[in-house]
């Protein structure tokens, strides 16, 4: 009995901590991720021995489902929840899926107005490594985004925002987890420049690219969020992302090219990205899901 007062204790002072230093709470688990992040990607490198960095997933995840623990909450109370889930599962789906098969035609159509013969061809690639792989190595890249989605997701949108939201409006804190977001994928291009596989300028061009392609991807997801109070959607698109973008190449007679590395391609992804966002305002007011609501203590909490 003494000792779970005692951790009920130790959870309601974390909680209220977090509720009332919120700035703190967030800088620190973000602080936290970037840490286990270099260190994989930097010293460890398993990226380059299994084709993932599933260190820094893995650990991420488990940092979030520990802060809830320890705050007396789970991952339900960060949107990992069932209500209105067949609906939310539903608009993620197809809206994702539709902004990429747009997006892929064009770049077809771009492919072929240049007088270029190319086809789409599925094979398991890791972008980042170039490491390639069968079934067996696509089915683990699969396994390592799901495990990315949840981590990503519960800590830029579940915890974060219900977070900064006690001190912006849901706008701010949409806009301050993306880019907490974008900034926390600029280890890909320092890597490429540290190793010497581009040049300064280079890494500078791709580093811009890949802020405002993920600012712009969390903002997306974050807003989703926010319209849904549930994290699933959002998991959801962000799977599509990064499974379709590790699977579906384009053959062209030189070679292979990932989608992400054609300016067609990605123009189209980011403004059908936009697109989806008076998509989700039309579509959560239709079915009045409920939308999120920042953490607080409880009546006469300290």
């Amino acid at each position: 009995m003494a000792e779970k007062k005692s951790n009920n204790a130790q959870h309601n002072s974390l909680y209220s901590f977090s509720i009332k230093k919120p700035w703190i709470l967030v800088i620190t688990l973000f602080l936290l991720a970037v840490f286990f992040k270099y260190i994989d990607n930097f010293a460890l490198r398993l990226d380059e021995l299994v084709g993932e960095a599933i260190l820094t997933k893995a650990l991420g995840l488990l940092m979030v489902f520990l802060y809830l623990r320890w705050a007396g909450r789970s991952m339900k109370d960060i949107g990992f929840q069932s209500h209105y889930l067949g609906k939310i599962l539903l608009l993620a789906g197809l809206g994702f899926i539709l902004v990429y098969v747009i997006a892929f035609l064009a770049q077809l159509v771009a492919f072929q107005s240049a007088g270029e013969k190319v086809q789409l061809v599925i094979t398991a690639v890791d972008p980042k490594t170039g490491m390639t792989g069968g079934l067996l190595f696509g089915l683990w890249m699969l396994a390592a985004n799901l495990i990315n989605s949840a981590m990503e997701e519960g800590l830029f949108r579940g915890v974060m925002m219900r977070h900064l939201m006690i001190r912006l409006s849901g706008w701010g804190a949409i806009l301050v987890s993306a880019g907490f977001f974008a900034v926390w994928h600029l280890s890909w291009p320092l890597r490429h420049y540290l190793d010497g596989t581009s040049t300064l300028g280079e890494a500078a061009f791709e580093a811009f690219t890949l802020m405002l392609a993920t600012f712009i991807a969390g903002i997306v997801y974050g807003y989703l969020y926010l319209k849904t109070d549930n994290l699933w959607g959002a998991f959801l698109g962000h799977t599509i992302n990064n499974t379709v973008l590790n699977v579906l190449y384009f053959q062209t007679g030189s070679g292979i090219q990932a989608a992400a590395s054609l300016l067609p391609f990605q123009i189209l992804m980011l403004l059908g990205y936009l697109v989806l966002l008076p998509v989700i305002n039309i579509v959560t007011k239709k079915i009045n899901a409920p939308e999120v609501k920042p953490w607080s203590l409880p009546e006469g909490g300290s």
